[in-house]
């Protein structure tokens, strides 16, 4: 991060985090604070080793992170995380990648706590540690457009899906601004999200055919879908590589993990419009690999199944015949 991005996220927060003088004592100033937030989660550090960086008290240090995260949260998380007027361009930029009338990819991250209460059993995951999901729907560039945090590891990406606000919004067909429509071979082809296979087809959720590809045109969209999709995992990668506390285990209360952890998706998507390199340019650091076929013994959702598969078909179709033009 740049002084002058550091710089524009003091401005922004200055008058939610600016202290009064008293005759007491001198405030830490803003400044100081949003440095300190800035420094714990960049390294994971613990807020003993910020105490002797900065030269301030333990509770300050623990103070200044919380107050700088939720200060973000509130005044950054609508207007930093979300599709903008940038529609046209995130669709072109899939096209490129050789998926059309795509706005987004979807994943999910595990983001490893420490159990609340010493109890494990209620956010341990299938990898044997205690975590909480982030579900990220990322454009073409790997900025976040919309995140969902909070809900306990042991839950599988498609129950945290289908009762996610992005879920809800696509179905209604609000999220996109004029949920516009492509017309391909008599079918009427939404604005779609691309995943892979632990998520559900859907009539705007395009996920491989796996298995149960049978043409050429199936193979070609899987390898287009897969190739489009992988954005997202990249994004995983740059944003546990920037924002380390997210690769170790959180080292913060239970009530205080969302805050903390939509603080640092705000902060990566403020370096990706700044044009910020992480030290990663891979994919996710630590990686929770689900099966392309595999639903995690959950029950498959098919009450959109019908609708999807025809807008699949729809789409594999037409990459297919253009890809051979």
């Amino acid at each position: 991060m740049t002084r002058e991005t550091f710089e524009h996220i003091v401005r922004i927060l200055r008058p939610r985090l600016e202290r009064q003088e008293t005759s007491f004592r001198q405030p830490v100033s803003v400044e100081k604070r949003v440095a300190v937030a800035i420094w714990c989660l960049a390294t994971g550090s613990c807020y003993r080793q910020a105490k002797d960086q900065f030269g301030i008290g333990l509770a300050t240090v623990c103070s200044a992170v919380l107050e700088v995260c939720y200060a973000l949260e509130t005044e950054l998380l609508s207007k930093t995380i979300s599709l903008g007027g940038e529609v046209g361009a995130i669709m072109d930029g899939f096209a490129a990648m050789g998926f059309p009338h795509c706005v987004g990819a979807i994943d999910g991250t595990h983001i490893p706590i420490c159990a609340p209460g010493g109890s494990p059993e209620q956010y341990g995951n299938r990898k044997k540690f205690s975590s909480i999901l982030l579900q990220g729907t990322v454009d073409h560039r790997g900025r976040f457009i919309d995140v969902e945090i909070g809900w306990s590891g042991k839950n599988h990406d498609a129950f945290v899906f289908k009762n996610s606000a992005i879920c809800a919004a696509m179905d209604a067909g609000t999220f996109i601004p004029g949920n516009p429509s492509l017309q391909l071979g008599g079918v009427a082809v939404p604005p779609v999200i691309i995943s892979d296979g632990a998520y559900p087809l859907r009539r705007w959720l395009m996920k491989p055919y796996g298995t149960h590809g049978e043409t050429n045109a199936h193979k070609h969209f899987d390898r287009a879908l897969c190739r489009s999709r992988n954005v997202v995992e990249r994004c995983f990668g740059r944003l546990k590589s920037r924002w380390r506390c997210l690769a170790t285990r959180l080292n913060c209360r239970e009530e205080n993990v969302v805050a903390v952890v939509t603080a640092c998706t705000i902060l990566h998507n403020i370096c990706e419009e700044h044009g910020h390199n992480s030290l990663c340019h891979m994919g996710d650091p630590n990686p929770v690999l689900v099966p392309q076929e595999e639903e995690a013994g959950l029950e498959p959702d098919r009450s959109h199944l019908e609708e999807g598969k025809v807008v699949r078909e729809a789409l594999a179709t037409f990459m297919f015949a253009n890809a051979r033009q």
